[in-house]
């Protein structure tokens, strides 16, 4: 996620709160979607699916220690480990399948609110609570809050939900209830939080542990509760504009609720003792506009990139919860009021993944003419500092660049720029890596280079329009002013090494007693692969990338003639004659595909995965072909000829066809359907239970136009909302 979501202050605390008192506010990313619920459901699966924010790595066993060694959390604030969760919201379709409504995270207020404000007292270690009524279906107007008098009169405990429907030209009060999501600006599920402390207990089950405040956002204590905490407030901005609902469904949350009065939330505390104990002493009671920047213990570990720096993890739990599904994940009936609905009980319940254990890992901040790293090559690349990219418009390093939505690091850049002959490297916007021989840009704050790189986390990786430079010094590369051969539509990288530990630079071999350095140029290019290089005289090495292993050699060791021309050098033992084909080109998935003879065009939707109850193009009247030279073209002309709209690509051979859209499967990394098309080495063909979907988006056929004003766009944009690449 490259980008961050900030909110309207003014609209966030005018609906609940009469007067702006103390505060301080934490926008949170998504640290993971799933049925997970380590307070209600502790060692186990829970009833329904969350989303939740906080500590990156919340699971079903999570309490105060294990929260505390997390890498990272998803919220700004990274010395706050605890964890926040409420229910998903769906979409349900007429038809019954589900999906999920967009949304933006998680934002956590914390209020400086009750009468007894001056004696106000951090979250203790270890203390964890619910708010809310999973089960309600209706308003309870007999469950007050202890009120003794009219000074501090009671309120119903039922106004701890609230729901306010975003219109910037026609403002709507807040309700109690989803009544109301026609929403253009985005609708905001509210939770307000028990603030009164039994002192003694960090948890009950029952939550008699904790009470609320006498009007729940403030007033006094009840006797048995005189311990005030933090007033703890979550908004949810969810997105219901965004989805289609001309077929007439509904909305509805994980729990089964469409009413909204089963609204609730969690919280497992996970602070920095110190920090939280210094930030309601300094800022909850006198900081009055929100500002984390103002309150110097919450600042120091402010962290601007925190959605992209902590991204949502894989789901723990074993089973499908996004796209679109048969049913909501679990075992919830969807249920309207006004009688409670307890919780349905599963017989049977998924098995949890094996999470990658990053607890402990750290993201250290390179220190300038300091922090090195040592290369494969055996040259070493030393921190050069933070740099501004594009002040005047142009690049600060511009002779090459890449890009890795997956794995880009230090390392990764260090070593393509190295292969490219240069000697300055830098790293930005966490994927994104540049070349040059010098930089004459300026320099700036070293935390404007913050971002984690997306394949290592422990290491910055630049910022927007910021540079995390580097020097490689020692054993160089200068591909720019090498003398070695030349082949036509290549260029000569060096004599390079190659089986460094058993491990081979470039993947794919072929041998032939004529061998000569055209003859593998022409396998390169007709295979289109980025690199080739000749070895021992008759072999022929090609691939898309390099393996870290390899490192540049002396031209010396390069000095095998050809086998099938003396006048050539073709290596030498365990030594490649490097080569970089200039007539690759990036595999990749064209967005658009016009129908040879029409006007009609297919759009890219994405990637999905194959459904676990059948395909994602599926449907009885679904339509499957193979070919041997498959290409995205093919199967997309198919498909239009037999007059489907869906098409699909999967496993670089195979094409699925339908009419009524994605039935199965859900959105999935782009990084899964990375199979070459057979019939075309520049397309991806989808992968092992993968594919990629094209959508038709316009044709002249009276009797296509027609069908498609009858049938409901499963099309969902669930990547930008939800983070997939």
């Amino acid at each position: 996620m490259k980008t961050g979501i900030t909110f309207s202050l003014a609209l966030s605390l005018g609906s609940w709160f009469g007067a702006v008192d103390a505060y301080w506010r934490m926008n949170c990313g998504v640290a993971q979607t799933g049925r997970v619920d380590p307070i209600l459901s502790p060692g186990s699966v829970s009833g329904h699916v969350h989303l939740l924010s906080g500590a990156t790595n919340v699971n079903t066993t999570s309490d105060y220690d294990s929260l505390s060694a997390a890498s990272c959390t998803s919220c700004s604030i990274q010395k706050d480990l605890s964890a926040y969760w409420t229910p998903l919201m769906y979409y349900q379709f007429a038809n019954g399948s589900f999906t999920p409504v967009p949304n933006g995270g998680t934002v956590v207020y914390y209020l400086g609110r009750g009468d007894d404000i001056a004696n106000v007292v951090p979250f203790p270690k270890g203390l964890k609570m619910v708010s809310g009524d999973s089960t309600a279906r209706s308003y309870d107007n007999t469950t007050m809050t202890y009120g003794p008098n009219s000074t501090f009169p009671p309120r119903p405990v039922a106004d701890r939900v609230s729901f306010v429907c975003i219109d910037y030209t026609n403002e709507t009060p807040q309700t109690t209830f989803l009544n109301n999501t026609d929403c253009p600006e985005g609708l905001r599920a509210q939770i307000q939080f028990q603030s009164c402390w039994d002192g003694v207990n960090l948890y009950k089950s029952d939550q008699s542990h904790v009470a609320y405040l006498s009007q729940i956002d403030n007033g006094i204590c009840p006797p048995s509760h005189p311990v005030l905490l933090p007033h703890l407030f979550f908004e949810i901005y969810y997105f219901p504009n965004s989805m289609d609902t001309s077929d007439g469904g509904q909305f509805v949350f994980s729990n089964g609720d469409t009413t909204g009065y089963g609204f609730h939330g969690d919280f497992l505390n996970g602070w920095d003792t110190d920090v939280l104990t210094d930030a309601v002493t300094q800022c909850l009671v006198n900081d009055t506009d929100g500002v984390i920047e103002d309150c110097a213990p919450l600042a120091a570990s402010q962290d601007e990139y925190y959605a992209n720096n902590c991204p949502e993890r894989p789901a723990l739990v074993n089973e499908q919860v996004k796209g679109i599904l048969p049913k909501l994940p679990g075992c919830n009936t969807v249920t309207s009021g006004p009688a409670a609905a307890p919780q349905g009980i599963c017989s049977t319940e998924p098995s949890l993944n094996t999470p990658e254990d990053t607890d402990g890992e750290t993201r250290v901040e390179p220190t300038i003419n300091s922090t090195t790293i040592a290369m494969s090559s055996g040259s070493t690349a030393t921190y050069q500092g933070c740099y501004i990219d594009e002040s005047n418009g142009a690049r600060a390093l511009s002779a090459a660049s890449t890009t890795n939505s997956t794995g880009m690091s230090t390392a990764l850049c260090a070593a393509y720029c190295q292969n490219k002959g240069y000697s300055v490297f830098a790293t930005e916007y966490s994927d994104e890596c540049y070349c040059g021989s010098s930089i004459s840009a300026s320099t700036t704050n070293e935390t404007d280079c913050a971002m984690a790189c997306v394949g290592n986390l422990t290491q910055w990786c630049g910022g927007p329009d910021r540079l995390s430079v580097w020097l490689i010094s020692g054993n160089e590369t200068n591909a720019s002013t090498s003398s070695g051969p030349t082949v036509a539509n290549s260029t000569y990288i060096s004599c390079y090494s190659d089986n460094t530990g058993g491990s081979r630079t470039l993947t794919t071999r072929t041998m032939d007693s004529s061998m000569t350095l055209e003859m593998c140029a022409s396998t390169a290019q007709k295979g289109n692969y980025k690199y080739f290089g000749v070895e021992y005289a008759d072999e022929c090495w090609v691939g898309d990338t390099l393996a870290t292993t390899g490192a540049t050699l002396a031209e010396g060791q390069c000095s095998m003639t050809c086998a099938g021309n003396t006048s050539e050098l073709c290596g030498g033992p365990n030594a490649l004659s490097l080569f970089q084909n200039n007539l690759y080109q990036q595999p990749g998935n064209p967005s658009t595909v016009n129908i040879t003879g029409s006007s009609a065009q297919f759009g890219y939707l994405g990637c999905y995965t194959e459904g676990t109850s059948g395909r994602a193009l599926g449907g009885s009247a679904s339509y499957s072909t193979t070919s041997s030279s498959m290409t995205v073209e093919y199967c997309v002309a198919a498909c239009y000829a037999k007059g489907y709209d869906y098409a699909g690509v999967e496993y670089s051979d195979e094409c699925y066809c339908n009419n009524i859209g994605i039935t199965n499967g859900a959105t999935t990394a782009s990084s899964g359907c990375s199979m070459i098309c057979d019939g075309n080495q520049a397309e991806y063909c989808g992968g092992s239970n993968r594919v990629n979907i094209y959508e038709l988006k316009n044709s002249t056929s009276p009797s296509r136009l027609a069908r498609r004003e009858l049938q409901h766009s499963r099309r969902f944009m669930l990547s930008h909302w939800f983070g997939l690449s």
